[in-house]
């Protein structure tokens, strides 16, 4: 029984990686943009994970109706990758929290984890690259935060990793 588990981790690890690369290499669609609505999209993520045990809080600071393209899973999608990372690599379920900034419609995913050195915030952005301090975790194959950022650009916002107050990531 022991070896079946772990196969099926395996596999279930596997499958999570090759799903990981058809995400980052499709193209976009061309799908017009439409207005989703940041904070319940924060919601259904938070009931989400509740559910697997892993309660996310919420704040919402105003309106945050963004326009993205209406394909349902891919701004979901990008946020569900941060929420992974922070589970992952921060020690913890991370706060989300939605609303206004610059006029803007933003979406945070908050953790309290040991932060990215600003220094290497770009570089992790891009394609098959991970931290140092992450490369014996072998459950990812570098492609979480290249994949947010593509979607994120592709609904024509911008991604940013940033020190958060007190600690951890914004």
């Amino acid at each position: 029984p022991a070896d079946v588990d772990a196969m099926v981790l395996d596999i279930e690890d596997m499958d999570r990686i090759i799903g990981q690369f058809l995400e980052f290499s499709r193209t976009d669609g061309g799908e017009a943009l439409a207005p989703v609505d940041l904070a319940e999209l924060a919601d259904e993520l938070s009931a989400l994970y509740a559910r697997r045990g892993f309660p996310l809080a919420v704040r919402t600071n105003g309106a945050s109706v963004a326009q993205a393209r209406p394909h349902p899973e891919q701004l979901r999608r990008a946020v569900t990758n941060l929420i992974e990372n922070a589970l992952n690599y921060a020690g913890g379920p991370p706060d989300l929290e939605t609303g206004n900034e610059g006029g803007r419609p933003l979406i945070r995913v908050l953790d309290r984890g040991p932060g990215i050195p600003a220094s290497e915030t770009e570089r992790v952005k891009r394609p098959f690259t991970r931290l140092e301090s992450a490369r014996t975790d072998t459950k990812g194959s570098g492609l979480g935060l290249a994949i947010v950022d593509r979607i994120v650009r592709g609904q024509q916002g911008e991604f940013r990793l940033a020190p958060r107050e007190g600690g951890g990531l914004a």
